[in-house]
């Protein structure tokens, strides 16, 4: 069949009209569905969509800046050397966990209660109502739990500034002295030398002193009596010393030269010399035990007298009117 020449032209023009014929029904159905609809069936699904989108931003972003932050918290204290830091991979996992984790659970919070806050108030309840109540509410469990607040703001400086960890050797005042446990960002687990666990709120932590920190130091005090030869005595000390250090089984605990200090003190229990190294973290208390081991082989051997303790001197003394 033959279709006229001015036909198509004709279809095609009665097509476009359709097309925008529907598009006009669809925007004004899609108007008078805004228009028909109450605003906060709207709104509040937004809101959550856009809380949920703003939650999950920002706890990506804290998780990708966790390890600069620990590291530039490196930087800014103490200097860590590159060897030590290097070792220390799965503490500084560690540490960048428990810090992301709370300042993720922190985000979490706040976006959940800014949503609750929006969502409140389109179903009508007033806005700064809202805020001015949470604001009341806030500082009432600030200053009920101002102890426990403390606590955690100790906990997370602890964490972030790495003053201890778990394994560490710490002294946080008598009688608290022993090998951390656990840390939380609310106290502090230690163990002492009898076996003994001390439970420690991080806020009452003042002053501690780590003793297994990037390194340690072995320090050996021998008490001779005055008519000892002394210079034998210290040149004894250096081999003993130079001896353990190129032992196999201790090499690896003993970082630094054996140093003898000579003489440090001269009192009525006799001359007390001092040697002193550097060992690995936490390996001083078995290398002092080893060295003072030897040292008393060594002075035996020689010949060179130990001191004896005051009281041990008197009880051998006869005492007044002894036959």
């Amino acid at each position: 069949m033959h279709t006229p020449a001015g036909s198509q032209p004709c279809r095609s023009a009665g097509v476009e009209g359709s097309l925008t014929t529907l598009a006009r029904m669809l925007a004004l159905t899609f108007t008078e569905f805004v228009n028909d609809t109450p605003h906060a069936v709207i709104a509040i699904p937004l809101i959550l969509i856009g809380a949920v989108i703003l939650n999950a931003v920002l706890r990506w972003l804290i998780r990708r800046v966790g390890v600069r932050m620990i590291a530039s918290a490196d930087r800014l204290g103490d200097f860590v050397p590159d060897q030590i830091r290097s070792g220390s991979s799965n503490r500084l996992q560690a540490r960048t966990e428990t810090v992301t984790a709370l300042a993720r659970s922190l985000a979490s919070i706040i976006v959940v209660i800014l949503a609750a806050a929006l969502v409140l108030a389109e179903l009508g309840a007033s806005l700064p109502a809202i805020l001015a109540s949470a604001g009341v509410i806030g500082v009432a469990l600030g200053f009920g739990a101002q102890n426990l607040v403390r606590d955690m703001l100790a906990g997370f400086f602890i964490v972030v500034e790495d003053r201890y960890g778990v394994g560490d050797i710490i002294d946080a005042g008598a009688p608290v002295a022993g090998v951390v446990e656990r840390v939380t960002l609310r106290s502090t687990r230690v163990r002492d030398v009898n076996g003994t666990v001390w439970h420690i709120a991080n806020g009452e932590v003042v002053s501690v002193g780590n003793k297994s920190q990037s390194w340690s130091r072995a320090v050996v005090d021998v008490v001779v009596t005055p008519a000892a030869d002394i210079e034998r005595a210290v040149a004894v000390l250096g081999e003993v010393g130079e001896a353990l250090r190129s032992d196999p089984a201790w090499t690896n605990r003993i970082t630094g030269a054996v140093e003898v200090l000579g003489v440090i003190l001269i009192d009525p229990t006799g001359v007390t010399l001092r040697a002193l190294c550097e060992t690995e973290p936490a390996a001083q208390f078995e290398v002092e035990r080893e060295f003072r081991l030897r040292v008393l082989q060594a002075f035996d051997n020689d010949g060179i007298p130990l001191a004896q303790s005051l009281l041990g001197a008197a009880a051998g003394r006869p005492g007044p009117g002894s036959a």
